[in-house]
């Protein structure tokens, strides 16, 4: 299957690109996701956002899958879809 996976704000510059298209087995989570990135994406965006996620830790970034939050009893283990888009996006303060 196809995942499209997109990076905004800082989480960008952590990833050195704006978007990228990976393809996974049926039936992969997005800790399966996390691990494909780890092998295509530079160290800092691993040892910053992704080895940690993967390891069940406070996330730096926001994960949306198709533009919602996926259910926090399933977190890192919410399965995907063919097609399914994937956002980094950082999380946002107000004041």
């Amino acid at each position: 299957m196809q995942i499209a996976v997109r990076f905004t704000g800082p989480m960008r510059g952590l990833a050195g690109q704006k978007e990228l298209a990976l393809a996974l087995d049926d039936g992969s989570t997005l800790r399966d996701l996390f691990c494909a990135l780890r092998q295509v994406l530079p160290e800092a965006m691993d040892e910053q956002v992704l080895a940690p996620m993967a390891r069940g830790a406070a996330p730096l970034s926001l994960i949306l899958v198709n533009r919602h939050q996926p259910d926090g009893s399933v977190g890192v283990d919410a399965v995907l879809e063919n097609n399914d888009v994937v956002a980094f996006v950082p999380p946002m303060a107000g004041g």
